[in-house]
């Protein structure tokens, strides 16, 4: 199986639409009220695919997620007590459902990891909402450390707690 991390082109962004759209009804199917029709929204997609933020996990020439990786944080992020600098961020990354379950999530991190390397960053962060048991499950599994939370007033009420991780990549 060859697995590659590379950046989207403008005409994989029906492809990574379609992944997403499986992606967001299977976490509504299962309660998970992460997303919605705000963010991560095509738009969203398009923006960050012409600053040049925006990949895609290619498994044997197709692709099977995406990431939107910059320097970008949250406000919401100011109050967490990171610990390195330097850093890099994953926002909206998702794997297609029918690709989960082959060991692809932890693949598809360590390729933002060596690409972190890559460009120089020292370490990763990123937040996970916190009833996606799964999803806190594999950065914890992979050696992120829980940072603190952080509440999305925009999300609907219940569903807006957010866990921080952060990841040294390169010391």
């Amino acid at each position: 199986m060859k697995i590659q991390l590379i950046k989207a082109t403008p005409d994989q962004l029906g492809t990574i639409m379609d992944i997403y759209i499986r992606c967001k009804n299977n976490l509504d199917e299962q309660g998970l009220l992460q997303w919605d029709d705000q963010y991560p929204s095509r738009a969203y997609f398009e923006d960050e695919n012409n600053n040049g933020n925006l990949y895609v996990l290619m498994v044997d020439g197709e692709v099977a997620g995406s990431a939107t990786l910059n320097e970008w944080q949250s406000p919401e992020w100011s109050e967490i007590l990171w610990k390195h600098d330097d850093e890099w961020v994953i926002h909206a990354l998702f794997l297609d459902p029918l690709q989960q379950g082959r060991g692809l999530g932890t693949t598809f991190m360590e390729k933002c990891e060596e690409l972190a390397r890559e460009k120089g960053y020292r370490s990763i962060r990123l937040d996970a909402y916190s009833r996606n048991t799964g999803a806190n499950y594999l950065y914890e599994k992979m050696g992120y450390e829980y940072r603190g939370s952080v509440h999305f007033t925009s999300k609907p009420g219940g569903h807006q707690e957010y866990r921080c991780y952060e990841k040294a990549v390169r010391f």
